[in-house]
């Protein structure tokens, strides 16, 4: 006899270690879910301790404070199920594993098996696998508790689990496998965000249900949780292969739950554990599923997900707003943007008693109205720092771009301090600083001396500093530390110079679905990429510094995104753009990008923290690795030119 079910998956904006609070949410998840009818209910992976604790994994107390919050948690728990993510200890090692509750008391322990290892995940370092298809069991609150890979039944459903990354190995390895009598797999998830990202994950959810012959439910958590990654909270259900309910992705809201009804033919008697189940009311609301999702453009992926993560790094930094040293240039125009972005989604997507809530901490903030000017202006300040090698288009540029978005815009003129530092060092040199021979030391003074008030600013304002570094940049060490390096948080550090070029573009010209055209944005748009650090005269711009952005890029990405050798990454890039530049030229990149990616490795290590934003991130910490000191090529680069000297002139 078919019988049915309403389950709900849950997605959840945490914080790593914030016990009070990420209890607090789960509770009211539940709440919600229980006022729907929801009897099954998935949260995301280690939605108790958060996922990003990193080391505070190898401190005990932290997998012991998440099972003893667990088990209340338990105790409030009747004729429902509710799968939730935390750390457990057995036997001196801490598994990344989910608690089934039910009827007042933990019934089940699931870890994860394959641990993620890979990008932005150092798994190993803290969690233990737990061994394909072992089953064993664990005294909790003096009761024995099943361990390991075992199928549930609740109401003749017959359910079992996978945890993250347990789905993204080869399907000969998965746990679900294991569990050919399961009906329904739900998997708890903490999947990082990144461009793109979210027609593969559907796929695998899609090809679980229809490889494996089960319906399948994915639940991730949301939001920028400890600093860096970002996750996009879709909750996903697949039945017989197909897409056949979804939730919204980058919602600024602390939860959101995805009910969804299933009907099924009791499974077969087969060894489970036993979970007691209430039938649902019979007046329950009819769940209206989504099935489809419009393809996500890159344009508004970057936005939302940066917009998402600058509102949670604020607020979990409980930092009073954002400073920005405005140049007028693609970077720093960008980043403020971003802000007005996050203004306008606050506004829009929030209700006036959730804004007051998540910023109560922000003493004086108006959150009344919807002017999305209006609330950038208390959230950002900017700041034009202009010295005698700054020009009037940029200076033009920052000054339009700050009021078209409402911004509080400063203007200082640091040429006096820099003339006094440059005046300091030579009187102890006993010599003057020339063009000619200091020509580094000269452009960095200025950008060292823009520094020190901004920072004021920030400290004034209680507010954080937002460097503006891309990534084109980051990967070759175009950069002052100290100077335009400056700040607590660097969120355009994970994407290319030349995408952000072409998303400011699209931004003044048409806007997004959510956000309308910034027409002001011509004034940075129409100008070449420049420091201006040298002196007028001197026509500096940033492409002839070091190359076109373009084959920058294309270099980036073949040498460290797909990790081949200089001489591969060369001929990559010739593929696609010998035409246009000549192999000769592209040659002598090749090798300027090679040295200057070895040898600015140590900037890299101190920059602000970066948003994750696609999987060629060069922050060490997420992604890119490398050693400060290193051979810097040299071998490498002695076979590129050899390879170059024999095919010169054979094309």
């Amino acid at each position: 006899m078919e019988r049915s079910l309403r389950i709900g998956l849950a997605g959840l904006n945490q914080t790593p270690l914030d016990w009070k609070s990420n209890m607090a949410r789960i509770r009211a998840c539940l709440g919600d879910a229980r006022a729907l009818g929801i009897q099954l209910l998935c949260f995301p992976e280690l939605v108790v301790s958060g996922y990003g604790c990193e080391d505070g994994f190898l401190h005990p107390d932290t997998a012991d404070r998440a099972l003893n919050l667990v088990s209340e948690l338990a105790r409030e728990v009747a004729h429902e199920i509710l799968l939730v993510g935390l750390p457990f200890r057995f036997e001196g090692d801490t598994y990344n594993a989910v608690a089934v509750l039910n009827a007042g008391r933990i019934r089940g322990i699931f870890a994860k098996t394959h641990l993620a290892r890979e990008g932005i995940h150092y798994e190993p370092r803290w969690f233990r696998p737990w061994p394909s298809g072992l089953q064993r069991n664990v005294t909790i609150d003096g009761e024995l508790v099943p361990l390991g890979t075992y199928i549930y039944n609740a109401a003749g459903l017959n359910f079992s689990l996978e945890i993250c990354e347990d789905a993204w190995v080869a399907p000969e390895h998965r746990p679900c496998r294991l569990v050919q009598e399961a009906q329904w797999i739900f998997n708890t998830s903490a999947s990082h965000f990144s461009l793109g990202k979210a027609d593969i994950r559907e796929n695998l959810v899609a090809d679980s249900s229809r490889r494996f012959k089960l319906n399948y439910a994915y639940a991730n958590l949301v939001g920028c949780e400890s600093g860096r990654a970002i996750y996009d909270g879709e909750l996903l259900i697949a039945e017989n292969g197909l897409i056949t309910n979804r939730s919204n992705r980058l919602y600024m809201d602390d939860y959101l739950l995805l009910p969804h009804d299933i009907t099924y033919e009791p499974g077969h008697n087969v060894a489970s554990v036993k979970l007691d189940l209430t039938a649902a009311p019979d007046d329950l609301p009819p769940i209206q599923p989504n099935r489809y999702r419009k393809k996500p453009e890159p344009e508004e992926e970057l936005a939302m997900a940066a917009s998402l993560a600058l509102f949670d790094y604020m607020r979990k930094s409980r930092s009073r707003g954002f400073t920005l040293s405005l140049s007028g240039g693609v970077d720093s125009s960008s980043v403020a943007v971003l802000v007005y972005i996050t203004a306008k989604r606050i506004l829009d997507e929030l209700d006036y008693e959730t804004r007051t809530d998540k910023l109560a901490y922000f003493k004086g903030l108006d959150l009344t109205g919807n002017d999305a000017r209006a609330l950038t202006n208390q959230l950002l300040t900017t700041v034009y720092q202009g010295t005698r090698n700054s020009g009037e288009v940029t200076r033009r540029a920052a000054a339009k771009l700050a009021e078209a978005l409402g911004a509080r815009h400063l203007e200082f003129d640091v040429d006096e301090l820099v003339e006094g530092y440059k005046q300091t060092v030579s009187n102890a040199l006993g010599r003057e600083l020339t063009w000619e021979r200091d020509d580094i030391a000269l452009q960095n003074i200025q950008a060292r001396t823009r520094g020190p008030g901004v920072w004021m600013l920030a400290n004034i304002s209680g507010s954080l500093l937002l460097s503006t570094s891309n990534r084109s940049e980051v990967a070759v060490g175009y950069a002052t530390m100290d100077g335009d390096t400056c700040g607590g948080l660097a969120p355009i550090a994970g994407v290319e110079k030349s995408f952000l070029r072409h998303w400011l573009v699209i931004m003044e010209k048409c806007g997004l679905a959510f956000i309308g055209a910034i027409p002001e944005l011509a004034y940075v748009n129409n100008q070449e990429p420049t420091a201006e650090l040298r002196p007028p005269e001197r026509s500096q711009k940033d492409e002839d510094d070091l190359m076109p952005y373009e084959v920058l890029d294309g270099l980036e990405a073949a040498l460290i995104a797909q990790r081949r050798k200089p001489l591969d990454a060369f001929e990559t890039v010739c593929g696609m753009m010998a035409k246009k530049y000549g192999r000769e030229r592209i040659y002598h990149w090749t090798r300027r990008f090679c040295r200057l990616f070895a040898f600015s490795q140590w900037k890299r290590e101190r920059y602000a923290p970066a948003f994750h934003l696609d999987d060629r991130n060069l922050d060490p910490k997420t992604w890119a690795r490398y050693p400060i000191l290193s051979g810097a090529f040299e071998a490498e680069l002695e076979e590129l030119d050899a390879h170059v000297a024999r095919t010169r002139g054979t094309d």
